[in-house]
């Protein structure tokens, strides 16, 4: 085994003095900054969900060592782990570019402690756990410091396609089986496992999440693991993860509401099969209620267990649609006032109207006119409409709700059955 066959940086201000002559920093109020080209500025993670995340972690789990990255890019989820834990951190890069720029990023924005004596920046294959631990051993010998410490927790978020629908796990890189493979020896385990956490394709369907337990299962057979899918309100899964062994809860599932810097709602349990929709062969009824909820309840398959606690006892409902960006809800009395309950709502209301066609450019003042009658100062389009004209629609419609006094509500679409017949309805609800 030949040594130094991954090249060792030191953060330091000599480092930071390179980098910023030819890079900018991404400067978020209130956040740390980051030095970043253009791509690292649109594919590194947010360092609110970065910061969330790594104060999920309890450190009295975490066995002594170093947290590693091994694919490590602008290093602001590393940082964010070294900042909440307070550890020496060891990022990885194959390119060197790269590589100076988080070590830069990891300079600016260390604190200082003993534990930063021990930072390093490597130049190479994060695969090659071997050479890289004997050239991150080596640079700190060079440096005075004759400490071999252990990896305590090990965080990878493999690069993927642009065209992440179509993308298999073996399009990832660096590879997932060679990573954890080539590591597991350097990893400190504890009663539950090693400490991993895989950050993921949002995308990756449940055949390709199903490939990823068995490498997990591969390489440390009967670690407990957890799967979170986080959204921020979107309409769609914004994250997704796997949580290993030391880093895993007592639930097999876990679904996140994050708001711009913190976690508005979670839950956690075992995932239920989608469940069967009412098909409605009139218009439901008015005072009835309709809820939109966030999409990740089912992706995550704990719709369930958010309903268990959404509904009060005695209450009727029933699923309307459980696929794409508004699953809706109809339910008899209003949703249960729990932060947990409303953090994956969208919107929630009573039903005052019925239309049989969608607002269009011409009738949009009809429209207007229509639910100002019913008390509504300001109603907000939550309906499938032609996306070119949509926020046109929403733009008229406010304007033409301007001057008047009354509540806010929502419109949706949805399928009524006649005479064995398909008919869309749009339905307005007034807000809770």
């Amino acid at each position: 085994m030949e040594e130094n066959t991954h090249q060792a940086i030191i953060p330091s201000k000599n480092i930071v003095d390179k980098i910023k002559k030819n890079k900018s920093t991404k400067i978020v109020k209130g956040e740390p900054h980051f030095y970043m080209d253009g791509d690292m500025k649109r594919l590194s993670t947010p360092w609110s969900i970065a910061s969330t995340r790594a104060k999920m972690i309890d450190g009295e789990k975490l066995p002594p060592g170093v947290i590693l990255d091994p694919a490590a890019g602008s290093g602001v989820q590393l940082l964010a782990y070294s900042k909440e834990l307070r550890r020496p951190s060891l990022g990885i890069e194959l390119e060197r570019d790269i590589a100076e720029l988080c070590a830069a990023n990891m300079e600016i924005n260390s604190e200082e402690g003993v534990h930063r004596l021990l930072d390093r920046i490597l130049i190479g294959d994060g695969t090659d756990a071997e050479n890289a631990i004997t050239s991150y051993w080596s640079s700190l010998r060079e440096n005075g410091n004759n400490a071999q410490p252990p990896i305590a927790m090990l965080h990878l978020d493999p690069a993927r396609p642009r065209d992440a629908q179509n993308h298999s796990i073996e399009e990832m890189k660096p590879d997932i089986r060679l990573v954890l493979k080539n590591w597991s020896k350097f990893l400190q385990k504890g009663p539950e496992g090693p400490a991993v956490i895989l950050d993921l394709s949002p995308r990756l369907d449940s055949v390709q999440r199903a490939a990823i337990d068995g490498i997990l299962e591969t390489s440390f057979p009967g670690s407990p693991r957890t799967w979170e899918w986080l959204s921020q309100g979107g309409g769609r899964v914004d994250r997704l993860s796997v949580w290993l062994g030391a880093m895993s809860s007592n639930q097999h599932r876990r679904c996140i509401r994050m708001g711009r810097k913190n976690i508005i709602a979670m839950i956690e349990g075992l995932d239920d099969e989608i469940p069967s929709i009412i098909s409605f062969n009139k218009p439901p009824d008015f005072g009835a209620w309709i809820s939109i909820v966030d999409p990740t309840l089912f992706h995550s398959g704990l719709h369930n267990v958010w309903l268990k606690d959404a509904v009060t006892p005695g209450t009727g409902c029933n699923w309307i649609r459980t696929e794409g960006r508004r699953p809706l809800l109809i339910h008899t009395d209003p949703l249960r006032d729990d932060q947990n309950v409303q953090g994956f709502v969208v919107a929630s209301g009573k039903i005052i109207q019925h239309r049989l066609t969608p607002p269009e450019i011409h009738t949009i003042d009809l429209v207007a006119d229509s639910v100002s009658g019913k008390g509504i100062g300001k109603i907000t389009l939550r309906c499938s409409l032609n996306p070119d004209i949509h926020p046109t629609l929403q733009r008229r419609l406010d304007k033409a709700l301007k001057e008047k006094k009354g509540e806010r509500a929502f419109m949706i679409d949805m399928e009524i059955f006649r005479g064995g017949r398909r008919q869309d309805l749009f339905v307005v609800c007034k807000e809770k």
